[in-house]
Order: structure tokens, then C-alpha cells, then sequence
């Protein structure tokens, strides 16, 4: 090799590694705000709901700067793009950190996912247009699958270490860090790539407008209609309605638009749409770890998230462990063994918490987040394989631009379903609860018994003892409805992971060698 061709390889590869540093931390933070947004308000003095916008807003960021990145890409090259998102995710995460109000908070928050939620997809963009398929291709795709989920696990630990460095601020001011080394590494890659500035008029701007309102409409309607029971609200009815009509313009505009900003023909391949479809089934079930596990341990352990960290890491390493094997299956094997697996170990995981009490402890759920953790790399890894198969010069951008959003759309829609469950059959198992809760039940008779003779040696007014015997009842019964009801969750994320390593079987097989169009020829 001359040193005219080793110079862009070595180029190509520490770009590469460059957009790997930052996926781990677009992955990761996101998470660790959700599961720190207690702190954050606090902090701002905002109420539970307002606080919600919080994370609302950077998704529906996320949601515009995925097909953005997209046209950066093109308009300035790959090295500019990267210099331009690190750029804007440094100044964004320092507005964030340093908010007095939550109005303030909430643009920052947007402008942050707007260039946040673009740091994955370049990370993909860049492993197709670098390298050939066969000549590392695929170890560049399970790179990016492994730190797109290793997130799950370690947004706990990143969260309770941050917090306690620098209090909650802090979550957002090490993300400025990170977008400043991002940055200021981006300047050595891609030096003389000068991307088609043309293309700043040639761009679907009217596709990527009616795109990005419909769907970052349609993702509040998601976010917030849960907190907001749904359209009892107008303006969530309201934006319902406007997402609905934009996504029905959108969509006409792409099918008719010459250079749409998405082509809708990545759909009529079935190991694309089938394999996008699975990502959505997919990532309902990593909530186990995301949100039904913490959800539960918050609510009926008081558990802080630095106690959730230890319990969450256990998955993150299960995640590193079975990469290579999870690469070994997708290189050597049938992918659909390897997807299928996953989704199965995540049924499984889900089902081994069926029978939880409320005085589970985060022990108990080390073997499910475990048996999570090798589910998500199995799953993660191979996918990838189908979501590149065939990607041609042509369609590989809409590709990235709609597994990236599907993943948004996925973990959004998931939290709300989750949520949703938890609340409704809370109150159905409350209701039963409370009818067995009669004096002429002898267990209920017998524990307020026992009940008023603990708090009778502590207080001398029996009727005062009484009183806080009842009261106790009541908790314990609260705290029994919300078991039963997580269980209800962890039992329908079972049936559709069970179902979902089912449809894997409908995926055409894949030969053990594809031929692709990419990478893109580079414009210097």
C-alpha cells in the first residue's frame, strides 16, 4: 500500500473512533437524565410534569437533526459535519448546564438533541462510506450496535458518579467537555473533504420541514399524553391532529419529490422494513432495564440511582461479554439465530420477574438484567447485518435516517405503553385490594392485629395505635397493587418479545457475503 492510499485509510479509521467516543456519550446521558430528572427539577424548581419536557423536548431535537445530519453531510463533507455537530452539542450541553429556569432548559435541552441525537447516526454514516463490506464493514456496524446499547447499563453508574461530582449540573456541563474533544478531534479527519455546497439548494427542505413537524408533533403526543391523559387536553389532541396532516403531506411530498430527503422505497425490501419493525418490538423490551426495573425499585425500595447502578451494570457487561460471540454468529451463521436468541433471552428475562413481591431487592433482578444484557448484544449485533443488506449510493442515507428515528420513535412510544400499564392496572389491583381489606377477612383481621401491637409499644393512646395500624395496612396494600401491576408489565413485554423471535423467522435468509454500492466516493 502506497502512502497516497494508507493516508485516507488511517483518516478514515480515527474518524471512525472519533464518532465512537461520542455514540457512547449520546447514548449514555440521555438515559442518565431520565433516571436523574428528580435531581434536575429539583434543581429548577419544577413540578414532575413540567420537568417531563425536559426529556420530551431533546427527543423531538433528536427527531429533526437525524435527516439534518444527513444534508450536512452532503453540503459540507463528513469532516465539517463532524466538526459542526460537535460544535453545536458542546454549546447546547453548556446552556443546559447552566439553566436558572426550566424555559430556558427546555430549548437548551432541544438545541442539544438536535445535534446529540445526529452523533449516532454519523457514527454509521461514516463506518459505510469508509469501509468496504467484507473489509471490516461489519466489525465497524457491531462497534456501533455495542455502544449504541451499552448505554442501557451504564447511564445509572454515569449518572449517580456525575451527580455526585458536581450535583446535577454536572450531567450536562461533562457533555460540553465531551462536544469540545469531539470537536477539536474532528479537525484532523476529512481535512481536504469539501462536501457539495450546491446541495444547500438542491436539499428536500420542504420534505425535511413536513417530516421533522409531523413526527416531533407525533413524539409530544407520545410523550406527554400519558401525564396528560391523553386528549383530555386539548392541545395534546391538538397536536395530534397537526402531527397526523404534516406526516400526511410529508409523505406525499417524498413519493412524488425527485430527491426526497427520505426515499420510501427502503420499505418495499423486506429485510429493511421487517428488520425496523423488530428494532421498535426491540427496544419495547429493553425497558426492562430503562424503565420497569428502576421504575419499580424507586417507587418500593426508595431507591436512589446510585443504588440502580450497580444492579444496571451487571447488563452493560453481559452486553460486552457476548459481543464477539454475538459477531461470531452474525459473520459465520444465520443472523436469525442470533436475533432470535436475543429476543427470546429478553422473554425470558421478563418472565423470570412474573412472581416479584414488593420486598424485592435490586438481587433479584441481577440474573434478568443479566440475561438482558446478552439478549440486547445478540439482537443489537446482528440487526445491523439486515438494516445495511443491499444499501446502495442511493438509499443508504434514508436508511440511517430512519433506523436512527425509528430508535427515538421506539424507546418514546415504549416508555408511554409502560407507563400507561403500570397506572392502569395499579388501579384495577388497588381496587381489588381494597375489597379484601374487610373486617371480616381474618388475614386482614389478624395483620391489623399485629399492626396495632407494634405501634402500641410505641404509642400509649391505643386509638392513636389503631389509627397508625390502618394507615399501615393501607401502605402495604399500595405497595402490593404497584407489584402486581409491574408484574402485569414485565409479563406483557414477555408475550411480545416471544412473539417478536417469532416474526424473526419471516426475514429472508442472508447470503454470507453481500455486495453494496458502499462506501460513497468522498467529494474533495
Amino acid at each position: 500500500m502506497t502512502p497516497a492510499t494508507a493516508s485516507p485509510a488511517r483518516d478514515a479509521m480515527r474518524a471512525i473512533a472519533i464518532s465512537t467516543f461520542g455514540t457512547i456519550v449520546a447514548a449514555t446521558m440521555p438515559l442518565a437524565v431520565i433516571l436523574s430528572i428528580g435531581d434536575v427539577a429539583g434543581g429548577l424548581s419544577a413540578s414532575a410534569d413540567e420537568a417531563s419536557w425536559i426529556t420530551t423536548l431533546y427527543n423531538v431535537g433528536t427527531i429533526v437533526g437525524v435527516p439534518m445530519t444527513v444534508g450536512f453531510v452532503g453540503m459540507f463533507g463528513r469532516g465539517r459535519a463532524m466538526r459542526i455537530v460537535g460544535l453545536g452539542f458542546a454549546v447546547a450541553s453548556l446552556a443546559a448546564g447552566i439553566a436558572h429556569s426550566l424555559e430556558w432548559m427546555v430549548i437548551a435541552r432541544f438545541a442539544q438533541g438536535l445535534f446529540g441525537g445526529s452523533l449516532p447516526l454519523l457514527m454509521m454514516l461514516l463506518v459505510l462510506t469508509s469501509v468496504r463490506p467484507g473489509q471490516g464493514q461489519l466489525e465497524g456496524l457491531t462497534a456501533f450496535a455495542l455502544v449504541t446499547t451499552l448505554g442501557v447499563g451504564l447511564s445509572a453508574g454515569a449518572a449517580s458518579g456525575l451527580i455526585a461530582l458536581g450535583g446535577w449540573r454536572m450531567l450536562f456541563l461533562s457533555q460540553a467537555v465531551v462536544g469540545v474533544v469531539y470537536w477539536f478531534a474532528a479537525r484532523s479527519v476529512f481535512r481536504e473533504e469539501r462536501g457539495k455546497p450546491e446541495l444547500v439548494k438542491a436539499f428536500d427542505w420542504q420534505g425535511f420541514v413536513l417530516l421533522s413537524l409531523g413526527a416531533g408533533l407525533l413524539l409530544v403526543v407520545l410523550a406527554e399524553g400519558e401525564r396528560r391523559f391523553w386528549f383530555e387536553k386539548w392541545w395534546i389532541a391538538a397536536c395530534f391532529a397537526c402531527g397526523a396532516l404534516c406526516m400526511v403531506f410529508a409523505l406525499r411530498h417524498l413519493l412524488s419529490a425527485p430527491r426526497p430527503v427520505v426515499q420510501l422505497d427502503v420499505f418495499r425490501k423486506p429485510t429493511f422494513s421487517i428488520t425496523i419493525g423488530l428494532q421498535l418490538l426491540f427496544r419495547f423490551g429493553t425497558l426492562l432495564a430503562v424503565f420497569i426495573t428502576p421504575q419499580f425499585l424507586s417507587r418500593l425500595q426508595s431507591f436512589r440511582v446510585e443504588q440502580l447502578a450497580s444492579a444496571m451494570l451487571v447488563m452493560a457487561v453481559a452486553t460486552i461479554g457476548v459481543t464477539p460471540l454475538a459477531y461470531a454468529i452474525t459473520r459465520d451463521h444465520d443472523p436469525r439465530i442470533a436475533l432470535s436468541g436475543g429476543l427470546a433471552l429478553l422473554a425470558l428475562a421478563a418472565a423470570l420477574c412474573l412472581q416479584l413481591a414488593p420486598d424485592w431487592a435490586a438481587s433479584e433482578f441481577i440474573v434478568p438484567l443479566a440475561l438482558a444484557g446478552v439478549g440486547q448484544a445478540l439482537f443489537s449485533t446482528a440487526t445491523m447485518r439486515y438494516a445495511v443488506h443491499g444499501a446502495t449510493l442511493q438509499d443508504g442515507p434514508s436508511r440511517g435516517i430512519v433506523f436512527n428515528v425509528a430508535r427515538t420513535f421506539a424507546l418514546v412510544g415504549g416508555l408511554a405503553v409502560a407507563s400507561h400499564v403500570v397506572i392502569e392496572r395499579e388501579k384495577f389491583h388497588s381496587a381489588h385490594l381494597v375489597e379484601s381489606l374487610t373486617p371480616f377477612e381474618p388475614l386482614t383481621v389478624e395483620r391489623a392485629r399485629m399492626l396495632a401491637g407494634t405501634f402500641g409499644s410505641m404509642l400509649s393512646d391505643g386509638a392513636s395505635a389503631q389509627r397508625a395500624a390502618s394507615a399501615g395496612l393501607a401502605q402495604l396494600q399500595t405497595k402490593q397493587a404497584f407489584a402486581l401491576a409491574f408484574g402485569d408489565a414485565f409479563f406483557i413485554t414477555s408475550i411480545v418479545m416471544l412473539l417478536a423471535a417469532v416474526l424473526v423467522w419471516a426475514l429472508p435468509a442472508l447470503p454470507r457475503a453481500t455486495v453494496s454500492q458502499l462506501p460513497l466516493v468522498p467529494n474533495r
